[in-house]
């Protein structure tokens, strides 16, 4: 279990600073599709050498690749061109509170388009991060309201891709392969786009390269397997509360990386939003309990 806890908390912790570094690598003046080139090759590679080195078969089934090319332009390509352009008019912790509204909204998708209804856990965690995410754009309004659109969009878009990733044939394949196709559309798409556009350059420093391959690219990639890896020793329910230190690692790291203010409604609505994960991630605790224990009476009555 103690490896279990140690690797969600590095996961956690790993992609709560890498939003401040990829911010950070704009500011500098790298184009966001070259960011966006540079980090989706660099797992595309990671993932092709780990699957080639496992042994694993590259092979796809027409419903597989339909299903991976559309989990990479929602979950990779889409959410990532949807933050990193919301962290240029907004906090870095604001920003990735907004996103994390995307429990909410997988609660929602699950409960109406699959029918699956909604417990009093997930209509309170609804409430609280509708409630949270108005915290959160500031008194009368007084965050851009481009930011916080682009920001509460990617939680649509992540939402759909983590809905993927429960549905579908494409999770009949090993992690490190489904990785490697979910990130190809992206390194393919800017690499044609960011020399397209003009806007094809690379970092103007060893520090910013050290960030871009190390604190985005690979940090990606190692925050996924670390969650895989914790996943499988805890559950993913233990997991799920453990990695509700992402955010709050963004929200610390960004403040002092950036010195970004800290409003009252910033902290208010950062606890409702975590609040409302935790809502949800209880919930799903209890149905994963029910149904071991259904599980059990059903074989021991057989």
């Amino acid at each position: 279990m103690g490896q279990g806890i140690l690797a969600v908390v590095a996961s956690a912790t790993i992609l709560g600073v890498m939003p401040s570094m990829q911010k950070q690598l704009m500011v500098d003046g790298l184009p966001i599709f070259s960011l966006m080139f540079f980090t989706n090759l660099i797992i595309t590679l990671v993932t092709l050498a780990v699957s080639l080195g496992r042994g694993r078969s590259l092979k796809l089934s027409r419903p597989q690749l339909i299903q991976v090319v559309l989990m990479g332009l929602t979950g990779m390509v889409a959410t990532a061109m949807l933050i990193n352009t919301a962290y240029l008019f907004m906090p870095v912790g604001t920003v990735t509170m907004l996103h994390f509204l995307y429990p909410t909204v997988v609660c929602i998708v699950m409960g109406t388009l699959f029918k699956e209804g909604f417990s009093k856990l997930q209509v309170a965690a609804i409430v609280v991060s509708i409630a949270g995410m108005f915290f959160l754009t500031g008194k009368n309004g007084s965050l851009p309201v481009l930011g916080i659109a682009l920001a509460a969009i990617s939680s649509l878009t992540y939402g759909s891709y983590l809905i993927a990733n429960e549905k579908g044939p494409a999770n009949d394949l090993p992690l490190e392969v489904k990785l490697f196709y979910v990130s190809l559309p992206g390194t393919l798409l800017f690499a044609v786009l960011a020399p397209a556009t003009g806007n094809l350059a690379v970092p103007s420093s060893p520090v910013s390269w050290f960030q871009l391959i190390v604190c985005s690219g690979l940090a990606t990639v190692g925050g996924y397997f670390l969650m895989m890896f914790g996943i499988q020793k805890l559950g993913a329910s233990t997991a799920s509360f453990l990695s509700m230190l992402e955010p709050v690692v963004s929200v610390v790291f960004g403040t002092i990386w950036f010195a970004d203010p800290v409003t009252v409604g910033v902290v208010v609505g950062s606890v409702l939003i975590l609040t409302s994960v935790c809502f949800i991630t209880l919930d799903s605790s209890r149905k994963e309990k029910r149904a071991k224990e259904a599980e059990l009476t059903g074989q021991t009555q057989s």
